[in-house]
């Protein structure tokens, strides 16, 4: 049991903190580095919110069976995984009909007011995925840790990657990867 716990805390990892290799490559194709304490804010922000979305789904099971729980929660988990799918594909639609040009603003690089709102932002992307994580029963000061890793690693790959040619190959996987990765675990934590 603990094995199975531990690969879905990684899969929980990886899949909710995919976000956070594309904003880094975005940064860095923008040719913007990522200092570590700017990282590392972004980080603590995403364990908090793991830390507390997680707290919000444990609540959950006072009111249900644990074996309902956990199949609501595996579906939340693959709801929000699809979601993430149909998003990709309507934004590449999108990206087709539209024309070529692109705004984005030039900055020079990430303040800690910066890292603050996009720490949130990230964090609230993904209250949806600790609440059904842990209601499908993944512990969740494992989980938050492991969060709060892939969200540093990933940052600042993602910001490297962005600064090297393999932006626009990479960059074109990571979202649909991460969504398939919350289907997964949601699949994978129904049948475990």
């Amino acid at each position: 049991m603990m094995q199975i716990h531990f690969l879905s805390t990684l899969l929980f990892g990886v899949s909710s903190n995919a976000d956070n290799l594309v904003v880094g490559m975005s940064y860095g194709i923008k040719k913007m580095p990522i200092r570590w304490k700017e990282n590392l804010i972004v980080a603590l922000i995403t364990f908090t919110g793991t830390v507390l979305s997680m707290i919000m789904g444990k609540s959950v099971l006072l009111f249900l069976p644990q074996k309902l729980a956990g199949i609501l929660g595996s579906v939340i988990i693959i709801l929000i995984g699809v979601i993430g799918l149909v998003q990709f594909f309507i934004k590449i639609r999108k990206a087709k009909e539209e024309s070529e040009e692109e705004t984005e603003l030039a900055l020079q690089t990430l303040t800690r007011t910066e890292a603050l709102i996009l720490g949130l932002a990230l964090t609230l992307n993904n209250i949806g995925l600790g609440i059904g994580a842990s209601i499908t029963g993944l512990p969740v000061l494992s989980t938050a840790l492991c969060s709060f890793l892939f969200s540093l690693v990933f940052l600042y790959i993602g910001n490297l990657v962005g600064r090297s040619k393999l932006a626009d190959l990479v960059g074109a996987f990571a979202e649909p990867l991460a969504a398939l990765l919350m289907i997964g675990l949601g699949i994978y934590e129904i049948f475990i």
